[in-house]
């Protein structure tokens, strides 16, 4: 089981030092260009979900991706993040 304060602690991590990566990553994902995202935030991660908004010149927007599988570890959470992110099946 992961601890909920590390879960917090990868999503305030990713927020504030991985900004630049989230809006790639989200951007693959939605077909975007990385420049049409203004901004991402994550929250609520847990070891099968995360919230993910992000601010585009339309506005802002906002979804739940669900991992394909529940993780066990914060290696998995981080791998199941990047998969949701980036819409990868592997």
């Amino acid at each position: 089981m992961i601890a909920d304060d590390l879960l917090v602690r990868i999503t305030a991590h990713a927020n504030d030092e991985h900004q630049a990566d989230l809006c790639r990553s989200l951007s693959a994902r939605l077909g975007l260009r990385p420049r049409h995202i203004v901004g991402v935030r994550l929250s609520h991660l847990t070891p099968e979900s995360v919230d993910v908004s992000w601010i585009t010149l339309d506005g802002g927007h906002h979804v739940t991706f669900r991992f394909p599988e529940t993780a066990a570890t914060a290696d998995e959470v981080l791998e199941q993040l990047g998969r949701v992110l980036t819409g990868s099946r592997c």
